[in-house]
């Protein structure tokens, strides 16, 4: 039997993090050219090198890949020279960051409610894992977990269904979807990663079907 401690403060700082990025990214989304949303988006991505330290003392896993998800999204948005293509990826960017802030909070609300801030973790794998540092929940929890987090995804998702121009909606979901089914190839992901990728692919499949032929 050994004992756990979840990083709170890690927490706290990655989660406050998180928010800042979020509000540079909007800042640099709402710009109205280019030079000045690249500014607001340099500002995103060095608050996420300073950080990166604060995610992974944290340990949330589902936080971090969407950290790097982010950081992804902004490094395309700087380089492109095109504005359109920029906001395009800055849209991405602000919905990586918002699961993340989703994930994140899931995270610190279910290890501080359901185990406490002194995990027990017992010799068997019927209610946590515990590996590399981080805490994995199992079964129908991981499920929950993912589902709520990916709401605002979701909500996203139906938005460009919605609002935006059905072919760019479709090559931007198509994106996604594929994005998810490569990494679902991957047979060393673990259970978070592979629920979570699946959600994801299931929706962006869902989102594909609506919108159809684009006729």
């Amino acid at each position: 039997m050994t004992s756990f401690t979840t990083p709170a403060n890690a927490c706290q700082y990655a989660s406050s993090n998180l928010e800042y990025i979020k509000s540079k990214i909007q800042d640099a989304v709402l710009a109205e050219d280019l030079n000045m949303s690249k500014y607001h988006a340099y500002k995103a991505l060095n608050g996420i090198e300073k950080t990166r330290e604060n995610f992974l003392d944290c340990g949330c896993e589902g936080a971090i890949e969407s950290l790097e998800n982010t950081l992804l999204h902004l490094k395309s948005a700087t380089t492109s020279s095109a504005f359109k293509k920029s906001k395009i990826n800055l849209h991405k960017a602000l919905e990586t960051t918002i699961i993340g802030i989703n994930v994140l909070k899931e995270f610190e609300q279910q290890t501080s409610s359901e185990y406490g801030s002194n995990v027990l973790v017992l010799n068997t794998t019927d209610v946590v894992d515990f590996k590399d540092g981080m805490l994995l929940t199992h079964g129908s929890t991981v499920k929950k977990q993912v589902h709520q987090c990916l709401l605002g995804f979701e909500s996203s998702l139906e938005k460009v269904v919605s609002d935006v121009d059905c072919k760019d909606a479709r090559r931007f979901i198509t994106n996604i979807y594929e994005e998810s089914r490569l990494i679902l190839l991957n047979t060393e992901l673990s259970q978070h990663k592979k629920e979570y990728h699946q959600r994801v692919k299931t929706l962006t499949e869902e989102a594909l079907q609506n919108l159809k032929d684009c006729n």
